[in-house]
């Protein structure tokens, strides 16, 4: 009976690995189906240290189809000790190492059906995760340990957002192309559910505090939402990055009438309280906007998905987005039943991606608000992006 719950256990993960959502932002860097991934020799690789990652400098600029050299176009073999992992949204293990010292990285393992045809990575990829299963389970919490471990895997510059465990420059290794735990060593415990519990292990970090209004998104981050009350009294200057010449651009996704996207595209350019914003940069007096119709599908949808329609309307050519001062207000309909990283206690967001080597700012509003809800989370999540663009800041 025992092997037979076993290998039901073992088919119930096969089949949600076939069904997982795959991710957006840099993916076929990340899987190995960009032009220059066949230039990555695998057949060779660097030994190197989280305490050198960490002293690389930050490119200032990230194709979106493209590798930066040295770091993305080289396989280096890394230890550390192993201490949180979590199996992401978009498919991927998210898994924290570190140093003696106390630095951490992250590294990921793709799931291998999110890899695309002709992929160099993809027998590695495959790998990878089932050495990693036949030690671990990981799960949509996280869990932690102390275990040491040995990868090798293509080096990778990921997007600041708030990911757990991250190198303060974002340098990674993604994907990882092999792993391997020590053989001497039993079978590791493991604390799970949620990330505030704490490594025990010798030089364990703080763990980061968080506002209770930001929530782990699809793909690692943190994004900042609202639930509710004043939309914008408790809105404050961060000190970073402002957006100083927004334009607006309002999807309507679902089903939509001319008389419902009429008052809603006038109430998002039109509020009192935009004034307010001047003080900090951020010019509010005649604002541009347009609307019109988003392709997405409905029901069940993450923020996954909600990138993936706003990066083929890109790609399309449908949105020209050339402008980093552009915000994207997707208004969902009543049909939809969204979540961001399984939560569903918010009534808007903002978020930020990258579909072109520019920022694309988006705000996502749920469906079946009353019109006085709607203008309260629109504009909270509105005041919000132009205040803190990448979604990550403290208010």
């Amino acid at each position: 009976m025992r092997s037979f719950l076993s290998l039901v256990a073992v088919a119930l993960f096969a089949v949600s690995e076939l069904h997982a959502a795959c991710g957006v932002e840099r993916w076929s860097v990340k899987t190995g189906t960009d032009p220059q991934a066949p230039s990555v020799n695998l057949s060779s690789y660097i030994s190197s240290t989280i305490y050198n990652f960490h002293q690389s400098t930050r490119p200032s600029s990230l194709p979106s189809n493209g590798r930066v050299s040295p770091r993305e176009t080289t396989q280096y073999r890394l230890s550390g000790t192993l201490t949180k992992y979590v199996r992401e949204s978009d498919s991927d293990y998210h898994l924290v190492i570190k140093d003696s010292a106390g630095r951490t990285m992250i590294i990921e393992l793709p799931a291998s059906n999110c890899v695309g045809a002709g992929s160099p990575f993809g027998t590695g990829i495959s790998r990878a995760r089932q050495q990693f299963d036949s030690r671990f389970t990981a799960t949509t919490s996280f869990k932690t340990t102390s275990t040491s471990v040995t990868i090798k895997g293509v080096g990778f510059w990921d997007y600041l957002h708030g990911q757990t465990g991250v190198a303060p420059n974002g340098i990674e290794v993604h994907p990882v192309l092999d792993i391997t735990f020590p053989t001497s060593a039993l079978t590791p415990g493991t604390s799970s559910d949620d990330e505030s519990i704490a490594d025990d292990s010798a030089s364990a970090l703080p763990e980061v505090s968080w506002p209770a209004d930001m929530v782990r998104d699809d793909d690692g981050g943190r994004v900042h939402v609202y639930r509710g009350g004043a939309a914008v009294g408790d809105v404050l200057f961060h000190g970073g990055a402002v957006l100083e010449d927004p334009s607006l651009h309002v999807l309507f996704a679902g089903n939509w009438s001319d008389d419902d996207m009429k008052p809603v595209t006038l109430t998002t350019r039109r509020d009192s309280s935009m004034q307010d914003l001047d003080r900090y940069g951020v010019r509010s007096f005649g604002i541009r906007a347009s609307s019109r119709t988003l392709v997405m599908p409905g029901g069940e949808i993450n923020d996954l998905d909600v990138q993936r329609a706003l990066a083929n309307e890109v790609e399309a050519g449908r949105i020209q987005h050339v402008d980093a001062n552009a915000v994207y207000v997707v208004m969902l309909d009543s049909s939809a039943n969204p979540s961001l990283g399984g939560s569903r206690d918010w009534l808007s967001y903002h978020s930020q991606f990258h579909p072109t080597e520019l920022p694309m700012r988006y705000v996502v509003v749920r469906g079946g608000l009353d019109r006085a809800t709607q203008s309260e989370a629109i504009h909270a999540s509105l005041f919000r992006t132009m205040l803190n663009p990448a979604g990550d800041g403290w208010f």
